[in-house]
């Protein structure tokens, strides 16, 4: 049985700055209330003293530094060589904690040479309070990320609802083991989630446009001559990469477009936009990245 592939939204670029933020800021406001209470591991702590503050704030600075780029080996590690699962993430997280605090101990034994406690007693206690000083902030953060993603997904979805018949041309076929269901025809468009999974099949022509929604994209069809839409978890620079050299093309940041549906692109104050052969369809926009290609691809319809 495979493991299922960690949630986007615990590895997402804009989630890692707010949560290494927040972890930084609470664990600095946390060791100034702890500071005072305690007679072992942060007895060198000081943020008045000038000789302990410029200890405590170079431990501080350097730990921060390392967590910034733990978070970014994370960030590009997940997008080419390694396969988060939550295992992983978890063993991840922990070795920053058990790093930074046994780096503090250091500091503590060798540096600043405490002598009072026994070495045991001085590395298990930093790792304990590296751990409740950024494992509690880390917490948080991440279920303050899975509930915004359920947030996010409710809305989409109702937004869906409202515009999808009940009659739909969309397939939804099962992903097992036995079943072969990934079809070779090239008028036939099979979107996968983030976890590789066969979730929605429609023919290439019956497809629009193609629109980001966080996490998630949105399919936006033809449906026996009405407009259905499909949401699907992945992100969209997936999308494109696995459509490349199709008439699935990418026109902005935001939306993918089907080359063969357009009607015209015309010129506004604020950019180009693109309509399609099916009224009721919003304008979709072009940015400059994305203009020269679109337009070439234009003139060869």
């Amino acid at each position: 049985m495979t493991r299922k592939k960690l949630p986007h939204y615990l590895i997402e670029k804009n989630n890692l700055i707010v949560q290494v933020t927040i972890s930084v800021l609470f664990a600095i406001a946390f060791l100034a209330v702890y500071i005072p209470l305690s007679d072992t591991t942060t007895a060198w702590f000081s943020l008045e003293e000038q000789d302990k503050f410029i200890y405590t704030a170079f431990f501080i600075i350097f730990s921060t530094i390392f967590l910034i780029f733990s978070r970014v080996m994370m960030f590009y590690m997940s997008k080419r060589i390694i396969r988060f699962t939550f295992p992983k993430f978890i063993l991840w997280t922990l070795g920053e904690i058990i790093l930074i605090g046994l780096f503090h101990a250091y500091i503590s034994l060798r540096i600043m040479h405490i002598e009072e406690y026994t070495h045991a007693l001085i590395i298990g206690k930093s790792i304990l309070i590296t751990f409740i000083a950024l494992g509690f902030p880390f917490i948080v953060t991440d279920l303050s990320f899975a509930l915004l993603d359920a947030q996010r997904v409710l809305k989409i979805a109702r937004r869906v609802i409202q515009t999808n018949d009940n009659n739909s041309t969309q397939i939804t076929p099962k992903n097992t083991q036995n079943e072969t269901i990934i079809t070779e025809n090239p008028d036939i468009i099979n979107f996968h989630d983030y976890a590789g999974a066969l979730k929605f099949t429609v023919k290439l022509e019956n497809i629009y446009y193609i629109k980001a929604e966080g996490n998630y994209v949105n399919v936006f069809y033809n449906n026996k001559g009405g407009i259905s839409s499909f949401v699907l978890r992945n992100k969209i620079q997936a999308i494109e990469d696995t459509f490349a050299g199709t008439p699935l093309m990418r026109c902005h940041r935001t939306y993918i477009v089907n080359s063969n549906n357009i009607k015209l692109i015309r010129t506004e104050d604020d950019g180009y936009f693109i309509d399609f052969n099916q009224p009721g369809l919003e304008p979709v926009p072009v940015s400059k990245t994305y203009s020269e290609k679109i337009a070439k691809r234009f003139t060869e319809i």
